[in-house]
C-alpha cells in the first residue's frame, strides 16, 4: 500500500464516488487521489460534504489543493469526463504522517457527519 492509498481508501468509501486512482509524491512533488462522482443527488452530496472537508482541513493549515479537472471536450464525451483531485503536499519528508492525517479526518467527518447530509 502507497502512502496515498490511506487517501483513496478514505474517500471511496464514500458511495457516491464511482471510481478512483492516486499517486505518490515523485521528488517532492504532492500526491494525489483523482475520483469521479455519480451524476445523482448522492454524487452532489457527496462533492459539497467532501469540499465542506477540504476547505476545513485548509483552515487548518493543512497543504493540500481540491480541484476539478476535465480534458478537452473533443477527447471525451462531453458531461462524462469531470474528475476531483485533492493534490496532498508533503513537506520534508512527512508524506506518511500527511497524508494518515488527511485520510483519518476524512475518516472522522464521515462517521461523524455523514449521515445527516445524505438523509
Amino acid at each position: 500500500m502507497t502512502y496515498m492509498d490511506v487517501v483513496k481508501k478514505e474517500i471511496s468509501m464514500f458511495e457516491g464516488v464511482t471510481k478512483s486512482s492516486c499517486g505518490d509524491p515523485e521528488g517532492g512533488g504532492p500526491g494525489w487521489v483523482k475520483f469521479r462522482l455519480e451524476k445523482s443527488e448522492l454524487g452532489w452530496r457527496t462533492l459539497e460534504f467532501l469540499a465542506w472537508i477540504m476547505t476545513d482541513m485548509r483552515r487548518a493549515g493543512e497543504r493540500l489543493n481540491f480541484l476539478p479537472t476535465a480534458p478537452p471536450p473533443y477527447l471525451n464525451e462531453p458531461g462524462d469526463c469531470l474528475s476531483l483531485v485533492l493534490e496532498v503536499y508533503p513537506e520534508d519528508g512527512d508524506e506518511a504522517e500527511r497524508f494518515q492525517k488527511v485520510a483519518e479526518f476524512i475518516q472522522w467527518s464521515r462517521t461523524e457527519h455523514w449521515e445527516e447530509c445524505v438523509q
